[in-house]
C-alpha cells in the first residue's frame, strides 16, 4: 500500500496513440490533484513485433523486463492499450505495485491488473477488478471559460465495419445549425477518418458564411482540440466520435450529436449513444431541430477525478 504523505511514484506505459495517452495521463493529472506525483514514462510505441513478444514470454515466465529502462522504485504503473499491457504486468511483477488498465484486456490478462477503468458502453459483466465509468477518463476539465458566441462541430469518419458514412446528409445538418444559429461563430474540423469528399464539403459551407471557419485536422497543433473545448459553449459532434463526445462533456460543453446509421444495433458504439442521449447527457439533432431538447441533467463530467479518487481509496493506506 502507498504511504499517504509520500510523493507517489507513477510509471506511465505508452504506445503512441493520442487517445491512449489522454485516458492515462488524465487520470494523473486527476491525481496530482491531492498528492505529489512524480510521472515516469516508458514509451513503447517504437516497440517491434520480436520485442512485443518477448514482453509476453518475460510476463509468462516471470521475468524483469530488460528492454526499458527502470527506475529505482514505482508505487503504481498505468498503461492505455492492448500493446501496454504485457509490460505493465512485467513491471507490475519486478516491483510488486498496483496495475492499472483504461480498458477491458484480453481474457487471458484481466484478472492480472488490480483495476481495469472499464467504459460501461463495453457492455462487461462486473468483475471484481473492475470500475465502470461513463466513457473513458480524459485528460479535459471545465475552466469555466465558455463563450456563449463560439460553436465547435466535430466530425468522425468513415469505418466500414460499425456504420454508414451519409456525407450529404451530415452537410445537409450542419448547414442547417449554422443557419439557424447565426448568433454563434462556428468552428468546424474534421479527423483522420473524415473523406476527403466530406473535407471539400465543408471548406464550401465555411467560405459560403460569414460565420463559419474550416480547419483540417492536418493543420491544427497538439493542444488545438482541448483549446476549443475551452472556448466553445456549444458542441457538436458525430457520434462515431466516442472520444470527442466525453472530451466536450468533461470540458463543461453543452453538447449535441449527429448520429450515425448503424450496422450493429447491439454493438458499443450505438449502446454509447443510447446511453447518452437515455441519460440526457447529450441533445440529438432531431430533438434540437423540433425545438424538443432538454438541458442536461449532469451538470460536470469528470471520470478522471472519479477515476483518481478510486486509486487512492483502494491503494492507499491510512497511515
Amino acid at each position: 500500500m502507498i504511504k499517504s504523505n509520500n510523493v507517489v511514484d507513477v510509471i506511465v506505459v505508452v504506445d503512441g496513440r493520442p487517445g491512449h495517452e489522454k485516458q492515462s495521463f488524465g487520470i494523473i493529472q486527476a491525481l496530482a490533484n491531492s498528492v505529489d506525483v512524480n510521472s515516469i514514462v516508458i514509451d513503447i510505441s517504437k516497440r517491434k513485433f520480436p520485442a512485443q513478444f518477448k514482453s509476453y514470454f518475460d510476463f509468462l515466465f516471470s521475468l524483469s523486463p530488460t528492454d526499458i529502462s527502470l527506475p529505482e522504485k514505482a508505487d503504481i504503473v498505468i498503461g492505455t492499450g492492448t500493446r501496454t499491457h504485457t509490460t505493465v504486468l512485467n513491471i507490475k511483477k519486478h516491483f510488486h505495485i498496483p496495475a492499472i488498465t483504461c480498458m477491458t484486456p484480453g481474457r487471458h490478462l484481466r484478472r492480472y491488473f488490480d483495476i481495469c477503468f472499464v467504459p460501461e458502453h463495453d457492455g462487461c459483466l462486473p468483475q471484481e477488478n473492475y470500475f465502470f465509468t461513463c466513457g473513458a477518463p480524459n485528460n479535459c476539465v471545465n475552466k469555466k471559460q465558455h463563450r456563449k458566441d463560439k460553436g465547435l462541430i466535430l466530425l468522425g469518419g468513415m469505418d466500414e465495419k460499425s456504420h454508414v458514412w451519409d456525407s450529404k446528409d451530415i452537410e445537409g445538418k450542419i448547414q442547417s445549425i449554422i443557419d439557424r444559429e447565426k448568433d454563434k461563430q462556428w468552428t468546424i474540423s474534421s479527423s483522420p477518418r473524415t473523406p476527403e469528399a466530406t473535407v471539400l464539403a465543408l471548406r464550401e459551407i465555411a467560405n459560403g458564411t460569414d460565420n463559419t471557419l474550416f480547419f483540417d485536422y492536418k493543420d491544427t497543433h497538439k493542444g488545438w482540440i482541448e483549446e476549443q473545448y475551452d472556448q466553445c459553449s456549444s458542441v457538436w459532434v458525430t457520434t462515431d466520435s466516442i472520444s470527442m463526445v466525453y472530451e466536450a462533456l468533461s470540458s463543461g460543453c453543452q453538447v449535441n450529436v449527429i448520429q450515425m446509421s448503424w450496422k450493429d444495433c447491439n454493438g458499443k458504439f450505438k449502446r454509447n449513444e443510447d446511453l447518452l442521449i437515455g441519460k440526457k447527457l447529450v441533445t440529438p439533432f432531431s430533438s434540437w431541430a423540433n425545438g424538443t431538447e432538454e438541458i442536461n441533467v449532469l451538470s460536470q463530467l469528470n471520470e478522471a477525478q472519479r477515476c483518481a479518487d478510486y486509486i487512492r481509496q483502494t491503494c492507499w493506506s491510512k497511515n
